[in-house]
């Protein structure tokens, strides 16, 4: 990333936009940024929990620049239920019976 091209100030407009399959999740157009990470965190903690590949489209309109970048969620992964069984549990086949 060019880090010249991609300064902040405070007084900076900033237009985001993530886009999941061609769906907006969250729009924002505001000030106050001090850098391209806080865009990231406030525009992901706007648009919720999310599954897939997005778009996120960053334009600074007082500065005049302008940066697309993909990030990638996924749902959480449901944690395995175990089942600790007594030996009693287990049936032992046999070819011979």
């Amino acid at each position: 990333m060019n880090t010249i091209a991609t300064t902040l100030t405070s007084s900076d407009q900033v237009f985001a936009t993530l886009e999941v399959g061609g769906k907006v999740l969250a729009s924002v157009c505001k000030s106050n940024f001090s850098t391209v990470d806080d865009i990231v965190r406030f525009v992901c903690s706007m648009a919720g929990r999310f599954m897939g590949l997005a778009r996120l489209s960053i334009r600074n309109k007082t500065q005049g620049w302008s940066m697309n970048m993909a990030l990638a969620s996924r749902q959480q992964v449901a944690r395995p239920a175990y089942h600790a069984a007594t030996p009693s549990q287990y049936f032992q086949a046999s070819l011979f019976n």
